[in-house]
């Protein structure tokens, strides 16, 4: 045996929780954040070969988390559609935890708990954490649709006395449908990114202290441009928490 694989087969790679991954609202926000796990992992697991990550079973959606009326649009109240549920129940069954790689379908965290039986490491938690961790008096929300409107984020940072500074709906809605919605479908984020740009200089010039990509889509938009000291960057913490939370004992 080499010296090299002496060594790795000498250390000790933790047993780690396994987590589970509904995703599919945004496939290439999907695959942002398990690439996220994977890099994040590195860091913070003793590594051996392909062994020093964590176990991870993902369910694919690829539609709306929530019922919709016949024409597409969103009803008055929500509910959770057939194959959200379905999914939870799947990814429950063979994971100890679960993460959601987008923000909309948190609306629906108690039923995803109650289907899967697991707890859902919310995406939202962990970025009020760090707004907090921070000590940000004043933060941007970049967001759109339902995310903005349920005011995902804004009344936790109301809870811990944040002021949250929101885009204009026709600066939201422009993103969504120049950014987002093209990027899904399979656009270059180069080609698309325009309009989240333009939304990240508006927050800049509002004077806030930092600024929330609160859409799984545009940290991949941005690019570099999301490592800036004053982002705040869900995907990433999410991540980094679903890494922590497998290497935590029973």
């Amino acid at each position: 045996m080499s010296e090299r694989i002496q060594v790795q087969h000498e250390s000790k790679v933790p047993v780690m929780r396994r987590i589970g991954i509904i995703g599919g609202f945004g496939q290439w926000a999907t695959q942002d954040i398990v690439n996220r796990i994977l890099k994040a992992s590195v860091v913070r697991v003793p590594q051996y070969g392909n062994r020093g990550y964590p176990p991870m079973d993902i369910r694919i959606v690829n539609q709306a988390p929530m019922k919709l009326n016949p024409d597409g649009s969103f009803p008055d109240e929500l509910e959770p559609d057939p194959s959200l549920l379905e999914a939870a129940r799947f990814v429950g069954t063979h994971s100890d935890f679960l993460i959601l790689p987008s923000n909309t379908p948190h609306l629906f965290k108690r039923q995803i708990e109650e289907a899967s039986g697991k707890p859902l490491l919310s995406i939202i938690d962990v970025t009020v954490n760090e707004v907090k961790k921070r000590k940000y008096k004043r933060v941007g929300i970049i967001a759109i649709g339902l995310t903005l409107k349920k005011r995902l984020f804004q009344d936790p940072l109301d809870l811990i006395g944040v002021e949250s500074v929101t885009l204009p709906e026709d600066m939201s809605q422009a993103m969504d449908e120049e950014g987002i919605w093209e990027l899904q479908e399979g656009a270059e984020a180069n080609d698309v990114n325009a309009s989240t740009k333009a939304a990240v200089a508006y927050l800049r010039e509002k004077g806030v202290d930092g600024i929330i990509l609160g859409c799984t889509e545009i940290p991949i938009l941005l690019g570099d441009e999301a490592e800036a000291t004053d982002i705040i960057n869900p995907s990433q913490l999410l991540a980094e928490a679903a890494v922590d939370r497998a290497l935590e004992k029973e």
